[in-house]
């Protein structure tokens, strides 16, 4: 904790939230693209992105291709835009089962 409040932190104290409740990767990708990402935090090399997207995806039926395109989408978008290094979660098991899936 105290390396981060005197290095990152000193710039940013608070971290960056690109998500929004409901949230699916078509989102998350247009927001990168328009701007959302300040351009000082994305020149910053010692900047980790820690990306957890793809659930809200599947809970709307999309199938799990799609889902998978949309977040490497996603993190190919946030690589190219960005100078630091990108944490990509694994998605968290669902309780809505294949039910939701697009027929």
């Amino acid at each position: 904790p105290e390396v981060l409040r005197t290095t990152l932190a000193s710039r940013w104290p608070s971290p960056t939230i690109l998500a929004i409740s409901g949230d699916q990767t078509q989102h998350v990708l247009w927001r990168l693209k328009n701007g959302e990402l300040p351009r000082e935090m994305a020149s910053e090399v010692r900047v980790v992105y820690v990306l957890l997207i793809g659930t809200n995806n599947l809970g709307h039926g999309h199938l799990p291709q799609e889902t998978h395109a949309g977040i490497v989408a996603v993190a190919r978008e946030l690589l190219t835009r960005a100078h630091g290094k990108l944490l990509l979660s694994a998605l968290l098991p669902r309780g809505d089962g294949r039910n939701k899936l697009k027929r």
